[in-house]
């Protein structure tokens, strides 16, 4: 039963608080409405009115709306938010025509019911033409979009595909030199900081919705800021609907509300909306040197995690006490205090208190401990193992730093490949004419440090190579996402995951246990490959030959 409904049928026999439809709601199963959603709905809903004189809010069902029966406000294509105002005349079929897949539509649906929510899907899947479906949806009523994305390139991808899906809408940019606004055009893209930094408004009585790309970021303070509060609807597109701090809670869940639809690799690949996948775990053996460093750091940060849980009485979970560390370092560096375990204000300015040390110290050895892993000189074994078998597959390539990422172009050429890297230490022209050479099909490989993940529109490939990642789900999904589009010859894609033998990227020592955990019961093949005793079956693995897989 959708939300108004509900309502509806809570309100029948009489007044409620909006504290009494929560529990309502809840009773009748729906355990994951928040309260936001069924205020947004109560207000927005024709058939519900609110006692103008009760400072409760009590809520009532118009006399109206119980002689015509509860019927379906929302959710249909074309009608969001619960308003019944008729849409364009063409809108059903301008939304039939993108051809959304039964997952686009199903999101859609949901989505309409209140006009606002969070759609996670993961990289490859098409959020982005579910969200020209509902600016599709809205403008037909008269509505203007502001859709924020997270970079320039992202901008200029946003921009191209909506000139392509909805060609008859006015398209502006503010950004990157330009200031285009909703007063002139139906939509605008954005990006955070320049929509943060002007009043975005909207033209007298119209409504507005705002789309955010890669919403996950959007939960720290200065992104946070471009979520204009004018805009009734809201949409949130993201892949991984997670965060290391409070932002979820603090600035996404109340702005965009509940997650009204998932949409993970399970369901992706059995109905074919990305292309079957297999990944190989290649582990590496550290140096005597690099062993001697990264124990060393392992040593500390294990002595310094004892003192901060056990003596300082910080949180014992990791990703717990990794944030609660960040955030002791953050506020002793703007010269604030934190309250110590006793009670009392603790390194006011001078941060050079007993918990802030040790705060200190751990963030530095665990940095160091992850550098020595994730820089390993053996990484660049598998990048000579592997080009073998990348004759024909376009393949990306992650790395930890900009050298990382030079030393295995160099490898990778050397062994036959054409291979170029792509980071921030080159102009925005060399980048995009690399990117442009390796759509083309005149690189091979393109090699990157982190500047791939997440805002850069990046050519379809076959091949992805982790050599350095972070232990966050959210890093992986991107990468594997980059190779999960459909093939045109049906294909597989591959994921070469190196890692650091004994160490915390080590799959064997809980290393990407959440993302390993989330594809292994989808990937066709998760199978280990050491490179060291055998470098042959890496490349023969990558052209499909005939191993057998675990």
């Amino acid at each position: 039963m959708r939300l108004e409904e509900l309502l509806a049928t809570a309100l029948s026999d009489g007044g409620r608080t909006t504290r009494a439809l929560v529990s309502s709601v809840k009773a009748a199963g729906g355990h994951g409405v928040s309260r936001a959603a069924i205020e947004r709905c109560l207000e927005r809903d024709p058939r519900f009115e609110r006692a103008a004189d009760d400072l409760k809010a009590v809520w009532y069902l118009r006399d109206d709306a119980k002689d015509a029966g509860t019927g379906e406000v929302g959710g249909k294509t074309g009608e969001v938010g619960g308003k019944t105002a008729p849409a364009g005349p063409d809108t059903r079929g301008r939304i039939d025509a993108m051809q959304l897949r039964a997952w686009q539509a199903e999101a859609f649906a949901a989505w309409s019911q209140t006009g606002c929510g969070v759609v996670e899907a993961v990289t490859g899947t098409g959020k982005t033409r579910l969200a020209m479906a509902a600016i599709r949806a809205v403008v037909d009523r008269g509505a203007r979009v502001l859709v924020l994305v997270p970079t320039l390139d992202l901008l200029d991808q946003w921009v191209r595909e909506l000139r392509a899906l909805v060609p008859d809408l006015q398209v502006g940019r503010l950004g990157g030199g330009h200031d285009d606004d909703l007063f002139a055009n139906h939509v605008v893209v954005a990006t955070p900081h320049s929509a943060a930094a002007v009043p975005v408004d909207l033209p007298p009585g119209a409504r507005g919705l705002l789309i955010a790309d890669e919403a996950h970021r959007y939960g720290a303070p200065t992104w946070g800021a471009a979520l204009h509060d004018v805009f009734e609807m809201r949409l949130a597109l993201t892949a991984t609907y997670e965060r290391g701090d409070d932002g979820l809670v603090d600035v996404l869940e109340p702005y965009f509300g509940e997650v009204v639809m998932r949409y993970g690799y399970d369901r992706a690949v059995a109905e074919g909306t990305v292309a079957p996948f297999r990944i190989a775990l290649v582990g590496v053996r550290l140096t005597d040197a690099e062993r001697e460093r990264y124990d060393a750091a392992d040593h500390r940060a294990r002595q310094l995690h004892r003192e901060l849980v056990g003596g300082l009485g910080m949180p014992r979970e990791p990703k717990a006490l990794f944030a609660a560390v960040a955030a002791v370092v953050s506020d002793a560096d703007r010269g604030g205090g934190r309250e110590d375990r006793g009670g009392g204000r603790e390194d006011r300015g001078g941060g050079t208190g007993p918990q802030v040390r040790a705060c200190r110290e751990y963030l530095v050895r665990v940095r160091e401990r992850r550098d020595v892993a994730a820089t390993a000189s053996g990484k660049l074994e598998v990048c000579r193992a592997a080009a073998a078998g990348l004759a024909g597959r376009r393949t990306l390539a992650f790395t930890d730093t900009v050298d990382q990422a030079e030393d295995a172009a160099r490898v990778l050429t050397r062994a036959g490949c054409t291979a170029e890297t792509v980071h921030g230490g080159l102009t925005t022209d060399k980048r995009r004419i690399r990117l442009a050479q390796f759509r083309r099909g005149r690189l091979d490989v393109v090699v990157a440090p982190r500047v791939l993940d997440e805002g850069v529109d990046v050519p379809a490939a076959d091949v992805a190579i982790v050599l350095a990642a972070f232990r966050t789900r959210r890093q992986m999904v991107q990468r594997l996402g980059r190779v999960l589009r459909v093939k045109p010859d049906g294909g597989e894609a591959r994921l070469v995951l190196a890692h650091a033998i004994g160490t915390a990227e080590d799959p064997a020592g809980g290393g990407h246990r959440d993302f390993l955990a989330q594809v292994r019961s989808v990937a066709r093949e998760i199978r280990d490959i050491d490179v060291d005793r055998a470098p042959a079956d890496l490349a023969d693995w990558l052209q499909g030959d005939g191993l057998e897989g675990r």
